[in-house]
């Protein structure tokens, strides 16, 4: 059988040995270098392993295990890797990220943790964690674990924040959470309103006779009821010999772009299939091309498509 490995602990090297560096000089220079190991990891999609109790009476909760210093504070237990883990006792333990259960940490009432107890131990104050979280001002790395819901979707600006986040910190995971928040998505594609021929005579007759009149500023407000179906071509982008489909989170993406298009909405599906299908054969569908660009490229296409629907409160949109 083989062995299962955690690829999520796969980088918690440069924690460990910053940490080793401090316990032989624990300068101030030394300190910020173990912050900052753990902020890249944080940033990396990294996971600490935790001994967990679990709630025999309620399954899926969980209690860290802790450890009590000889000052009395309790500590999260946290390992680095499988090899430091081993090292104690044997319990129920937990692969995690490393930003999620450091902002759990701080809500939980403990000091901090105490990475790696049974070898090259660091206290990690509640404190530091908030420095870490503040050396990047707050800001976002990860897609948040939010179960989607059509409340979120509903103005594209949960779906807008999730592509911000990839484009800062483009890991793995955070395109599988941006892939299946698209897949339950609506977004605006810009269109060009082709008539019939029939639509487009009787248009043009109705111009002339305003013209012969006179009185051109009788068109303004006139509705034009067509006849037949009207055609929405999709408009397509061109940069160098390649070609993209458009689309965007809200209308008002398109600025002064979409003043000359209609605008339709759909779902993120329904688009990947007017891109598929395009003539120009495009290599990929932007996203919001004018402010905060992200490519699907084609070749992903499919695996959107065929991805189950993540909805949690309603039932399959599309």
């Amino acid at each position: 059988m083989t062995e299962f490995h955690d690829i999520f602990l796969d980088g918690n090297e440069i924690i460990a040995k910053a940490i080793r560096e401090y316990r032989t000089d624990s300068s101030e220079e030394n300190l910020t270098a173990v912050l900052e190991a753990i902020r890249l990891r944080m940033h990396a999609d990294g996971h600490f392993l935790f001994p967990v109790l679990m709630d025999e009476q309620e399954e899926g909760r969980f209690a860290f295990r802790t450890v009590r210093t000889q000052d009395g504070k309790v500590w999260n237990a946290a390992f680095t890797s499988e090899e430091e883990y081993a090292k104690g006792e044997p319990s129920q333990v937990m692969s995690y990220f490393i930003d999620s259960s450091m902002r759990f940490c701080m809500e939980s009432g403990s000091e901090g943790f105490i990475i790696d107890p049974w070898g090259q131990s660091f206290l990690l104050t509640n404190e530091q964690i908030g420095m870490i979280f503040r050396a990047d001002g707050d800001t976002e790395y990860s897609v948040p674990d939010d179960p989607v819901t059509r409340e979120f979707l509903e103005d594209g600006s949960f779906l807008k924040k999730a592509i911000e986040i990839c484009n800062r910190n483009r890991t793995q995971l955070n395109l599988v959470k941006l892939f299946r928040i698209l897949r339950d998505s609506r977004v605006w594609i810009p269109c060009n309103a082709v008539l019939s021929d029939v639509d487009l005579a009787a248009m043009e007759k109705a111009v002339r006779a305003a013209a012969d009149s006179g009185d051109l500023e009788t068109l303004a407000g006139t509705e034009f009821t067509t006849k037949d179906t009207v055609r929405m071509i999709p408009d397509i982008l061109q940069s160098g010999e390649e070609f993209f489909f458009p689309v965007f989170t809200a209308a008002e993406e398109m600025g002064e772009y979409g003043e000359r298009f209609s605008k339709v909405e759909q779902y993120f599906p329904e688009a990947i299939h007017l891109a598929a299908n395009n003539e120009k054969n495009v290599c990929g569908i932007v996203i919001n091309a004018f402010s905060e660009p992200f490519v699907i490229p084609r070749e992903m296409f499919d695996l959107i498509v065929n991805m189950e629907s993540g909805l949690a409160d309603d039932a399959d949109p599309a």
